[in-house]
């Protein structure tokens, strides 16, 4: 399995390396509601069954066993982003008000990743959405100062 990115995919992933300070990773299948949808996380721990298949702007791209059997060889797919699609998602492009999607390698969308198939519609994200907009200052308690979450 060969995975690539389209270019808006590259500079929606580098925009995210400059906005955050972890470690980057593209997951594709495992999503409970998007199987085969990609994720962007910040310090992703992959699973013991999951092998790099790619990347996309520096940025390691993995999938599962079961995902690899379907693309054999350097057959594969590429990673795109649809904008103005608001879907739940842990992803990090989700941000940007952009979601990474699946395509073949003639551009088409992999079944089940058309952004109509998950519901959703076009809508615009406004810049007050955004998870990174400016805050001002901000205290945070004292117990959760040295905290790291992953």
């Amino acid at each position: 399995m060969k995975v690539t990115g389209t270019p808006e995919a590259a500079s929606i992933v580098r925009r995210a390396a400059r906005d955050r300070r972890g470690s980057l990773t593209i997951t594709i299948g495992t999503g409970c509601c998007e199987s085969t949808a990609p994720f962007l996380y910040e310090d992703f721990w992959v699973g013991p069954d999951q092998e790099q298949v790619g990347e996309v702007a520096g940025v390691p791209v993995f999938a599962p066993e079961y995902l690899r059997r379907l693309y054999q060889g350097d057959d594969g797919v590429m990673i795109d982003v649809v904008e103005g699609v608001l879907l739940e998602s842990f992803s990090i492009e989700t941000e940007y008000g952009v979601r990474l999607m699946l395509r073949n390698l003639e551009g088409q969308p992999v079944p089940g990743q058309e952004p109509e198939a998950a519901g959703a519609g076009k809508v615009v994200v406004p810049a007050e959405v955004s998870a990174l907009r400016p805050r001002g200052e901000v205290q945070i308690p004292e117990n959760l100062r040295r905290l790291r979450m992953r």
